[in-house]
């Protein structure tokens, strides 16, 4: 009966040790931003601003914010993380005199010298639904989200799935905030 007993607890045991194991082996650490932090738009929308401001109230130092973001504006210049905010407004673009593949062009020399600097890079979608209504919004989304080291979206932004399921098939974390005034607060969680 004491041998029947040990048995069972051995294997019990076992089998938590096992998924203790497998648990850890399949976890994945958060991603990590530090500051200074740089942020962008990948076409006209005021995304980088309301980054910029949302993570003021969450009391992160070192952010900025610039509509026209270059390569050599970030080389050098001692930034840990970009974010770059996608979906923009075709009808907005056209009343700015913006080019979505300028723009896009612009954005991914971008984010290659983020990476050549050692600096971790946000696919960001933070104004809802409103920016992924025409083809424009799809254009940035799909051309950033790809190389990008994780992905940051307020929950209107997936109200239809869509960010949820890319990020399992790009295989990026995907980080919600509640709205756009919770976007510096989620950013200030992963430092």
């Amino acid at each position: 009966m004491k041998s029947l007993f040990k048995r069972r607890c051995s294997g019990i045991l076992a089998l938590a040790l096992c998924a203790v194991v497998l648990f850890s082996a399949t976890a994945r650490a958060l991603p990590k931003v530090e500051m200074p932090l740089v942020a962008t738009t990948c076409g006209q929308s005021p995304g980088g601003m309301m980054l910029k401001m949302s993570a003021m109230q969450a009391k992160l130092s070192s952010v900025s914010d610039k509509k026209d973001l270059r390569a050599a504006d970030i080389v050098g210049k001692g930034y840990k993380t970009l974010v770059v905010t996608t979906g923009t407004s075709m009808k907005g673009m056209g009343a700015a005199g913006t080019d979505v593949e300028k723009e896009i062009a612009r954005c991914t020399e971008l984010i290659k010298a983020a990476k050549e600097e050692g600096m971790t890079v946000v696919g960001a979608h933070i104004e809802g639904m409103a920016r992924r209504t025409d083809s424009s919004d799809e254009a940035t989304i799909k051309a950033i989200m790809p190389l990008s080291d994780f992905i940051l979206i307020i929950e209107d932004s997936d109200k239809d799935g869509f960010f949820t399921n890319y990020a399992k098939e790009l295989g990026k974390d995907l980080i919600v905030a509640k709205d756009a005034l919770g976007v510096g607060a989620k950013l200030a969680e992963l430092q």
